[in-house]
């Protein structure tokens, strides 16, 4: 008897880890539901406390894909049930226990159902052609059944197919979890991949969001200083910072060597240096220092091996790094209005360099040796002779 006990409690252990399925990831002939990259991996729920449309004693709250402990009862949970006044809490379901369906027929939505004891709670998956993402509670109904309705465009099949889940970022003592918590975070308002044409320059902070709601573009017009947990936007592809004299460049620049490929500051940073960790950008494609009150930049910009586009308009440069005739990539320099810069020479040799603008200067001679230079401007300078230009043509 002893025996038979032993057999079926192993036959009902290994049925069960061979019927579980996958919490975070679907797949079916009709495509792929990831749902990875809508969980949060910090124990906290993506959709927290959320109410009923109608009535109700108690809010719920959900985390696709790992687990997350609220309150007192609900310990690595799926699914969690919570009394209006906070002081209560039940489980609804655990990530284990998840089981998916895809829905019968054309036009039917899949879903995901979660169980603990003799309750269940069931997560209906609606495609968003948008960047909905909301969790709608549908309310209970049979008894100990509970309904949702999750939308986003991760519900749609091959909607988040191969993106990756979102890592945490942890930054002076403060873990974010998502670039949409890390814009929240600012102590100013940013507006979200705004619809109206946009003035130049900008009179308003603002952000691009992609499709997998990654910050890619981030314009922040006359703020006191930097928020630390923009550091922590491991996507971010250019940031611009206007009419923000106050604002210095910290080290923490360096942090976003992997993904940014244009900085712009204008009228940023003018009591201050630049930190030796900007030029770690190894992708910086463009960059853009304009009315900085910027008297020297460091030969260290010679380490931007991927810089195309370099602009220092409106400064108070004297002379230029030598190592600017080395950057492979540059094909356009502009350095406007720089009122004490007298020569180019540090220029002469450039094998890449195609544009080259320096009016408002004081320079007296034209550089010679830029072999495939094709537009040169020197307006307003102190030229006493075209030697040289026979050089650059």
């Amino acid at each position: 008897m002893f025996r038979l006990k032993t057999f079926i409690s192993l036959f009902v252990v290994l049925s069960a880890l061979i019927t579980a399925e996958d919490p975070c990831r679907f797949e079916h002939t009709k495509g792929t539901i990831d749902l990875s990259s809508l969980g949060r991996i910090d124990g906290k729920p993506a959709y927290p406390d959320e109410y009923p449309p109608v009535g109700s004693n108690y809010l719920y709250s959900y985390n696709p894909c790992k687990p997350f402990s609220e309150g007192a009862t609900c310990n690595n949970v799926a699914v969690c049930q919570i009394s209006k006044d906070k002081q209560f809490t039940f489980i609804l379901g655990k990530q284990e226990s998840a089981e998916w369906n895809p829905g019968r027929g054309l036009g039917t939505n899949p879903s995901i159902t979660y169980t603990y004891d003799t309750k269940q709670a069931s997560i209906q998956l609606m495609c968003a052609t948008d960047e909905t993402n909301q969790l709608e509670v549908l309310g209970e109904g049979p008894t100990n059944f509970y309904k949702f309705r999750l939308i986003n465009k991760c519900a749609c099949w091959d909607g988040c197919k191969g993106v990756p889940p979102q890592q945490n970022c942890t930054i002076n003592g403060t873990v974010y979890t998502s670039d949409k918590q890390i814009i929240q975070s600012f102590p100013f308002p940013v507006s979200i991949n705004p619809s109206q044409s946009l003035p130049s320059p900008p009179k308003f902070s603002y952000a691009t969001v992609d499709t997998n709601r990654r910050v890619i573009n981030l314009t922040l017009v006359n703020i006191p200083s930097i928020p630390p947990g923009l550091f922590c936007l491991g996507n971010l592809q250019e940031l611009s910072i206007f009419d923000s004299p106050s604002v210095t460049i910290p080290s923490e620049i360096g942090r976003l060597s992997t993904s940014l490929q244009s900085l712009t500051m204008s009228q940023v940073s003018r009591s201050a240096p630049l930190p030796a960790e900007l030029f770690n950008l190894s992708r910086l494609s463009t960059l853009s220092i304009v009315n900085c009150g910027l008297e020297a930049l460091s030969e260290d910009v010679g380490r931007l091996s991927s810089l195309n586009q370099l602009t220092l308009d409106e400064n108070l440069l004297v002379s230029l790094p030598w190592s600017l005739n080395k950057l492979p990539s540059l094909t356009s320099l502009s350095i406007n209005n720089n009122s004490r810069l007298s020569s180019l020479d540090v220029l002469a040799g450039s094998t890449s360099l195609n544009t080259l603008r320096a009016s408002n200067c004081i320079i007296n001679h034209i550089p010679n040796n830029i072999p495939n230079l094709r537009t040169i401007e020197l307006n307003n300078n102190q030229l006493t002779s075209l030697d040289g230009l026979e050089t650059i043509t």
